[in-house]
Parts: structure tokens; C-alpha cells; sequence
């Protein structure tokens, strides 16, 4: 199976972009304007609202200002950052798995979201005698599960917990099983 069609955008990519390219156009005019003024004038020290009306209220601030130079810089560097974040793909957030007939299937994939793996690890945890409550989390490698226990020495709740998730993304038939890790915490009942 090709985990390569498994990959979708995350849902930032369009406000990403749109933002990415207003603050690209914004930088590019700052620049553009700028070098335009200077060539204007002669000297990187021409003032900010010469010949500009729009620009009164800049008062005395010159095209070659630290100030102006870094504003620029800034909108540039944030546009870029937001086009990275835009463009690229998200973690990844499904695991893929084997169906039993693949020769059914045909062309299509399937997979199991992270948060579906996080909800059976969980159940399979509480299922554990001696837990009280449960908390657990995955990405497409990995499961964290964490629970809590009156009990003082919770080793073999521990092993117990671990063998039961384990048990449980077995049956599954993962592509990829994911790996395990289990913390205990002691609460008083």
C-alpha cells in the first residue's frame, strides 16, 4: 500500500497562502517603493513621504531607517515562514492497515486515524483490573498510554496494560504496528 495517497493537507493550507502572499505583496511594495524613491532622489536619505501623499504622516523618516529596513525584513521573513507552513504536510495522522481480501479492495487504501488509535489503546488499558482512569495518546508510530492506579507497587498492572494494547493493535493487522509505552501513576483512592 502507498502511504504516499494517504498524506492530506492540513486544513491551514488556504489562510496560510493568503496570508503568506499579503505579506509578500506588502514587503515587495515597502521594497519596491523604497528603491524607487531613492533613485528618485539621489540619496538613500530622502524622506519617506517625499512625493507620496499617502505617506504625510511618516514625517521625518527616511527610506535607509533601521526602522523601515527591518519592517521589510520582518514582512518578508513572516511571509516565507507562512508559505512553509502553508505548503507543508501536516503530521502525519492515520496508519495504515492490511485488509484481509486485498484482492477486493483494488486500488483503494486503508487506514485508521490516530485518534481512533488513541481511543482503543485507552479501552483496552480499562479493561485492566486495578486502573482507575486512563489517558492515551498516538501518532502514526507510536501510542503513549498513561493511567492511574491506587495500587502502590504497579508493576504488574503496568505489564498487564502493555500486554493488553498490545494485544489489541495485533489483532488489527497494521501495516505497521505501533509501538507501545506505558506509564503508571499512583493515585490515592
Amino acid at each position: 500500500m502507498s502511504t504516499r495517497l494517504l498524506r492530506t493537507r492540513p486544513a491551514r493550507v488556504v489562510p496560510a497562502v493568503i496570508l503568506a502572499i499579503v505579506l509578500l505583496l506588502l514587503a515587495t511594495a515597502l521594497g519596491w517603493i523604497g528603491v524607487a524613491a531613492i533613485v528618485a532622489t539621489g540619496t538613500i536619505d530622502s524622506a519617506m513621504n517625499a512625493g507620496y501623499p499617502g505617506l504625510d504622516a511618516l514625517g521625518t523618516l527616511n527610506w535607509g531607517a533601521a526602522a523601515v529596513i527591518g519592517v521589510g525584513v520582518v514582512l518578508a521573513v513572516l511571509g516565507l515562514v507562512f508559505v512553509i507552513a502553508g505548503i507543508s504536510p501536516g503530521a502525519r495522522r492515520l496508519s495504515d492497515y492490511r485488509a484481509e481480501l486485498a484482492e477486493h479492495i483494488g486500488r483503494f487504501e486503508v487506514a485508521l486515524p490516530t485518534s481512533a488509535l488513541s481511543n482503543l489503546a485507552a479501552a483496552a488499558a480499562d479493561s485492566v483490573d486495578g486502573v482507575s482512569s486512563v489517558r492515551a495518546a498516538s501518532n502514526a508510530k507510536s501510542t503513549i498510554v498513561t493511567f492511574s492506579t491506587p495500587v502502590r507497587d504497579n508493576a504488574p498492572i503496568r505489564d498487564e496494560v502493555e500486554a493488553a494494547v498490545r494485544e489489541r493493535f495485533e489483532s488489527i493487522s497494521f501495516d505497521r504496528t505501533p509501538t507501545v509505552k506505558v506509564h503508571a501513576l499512583r493515585r490515592q483512592a
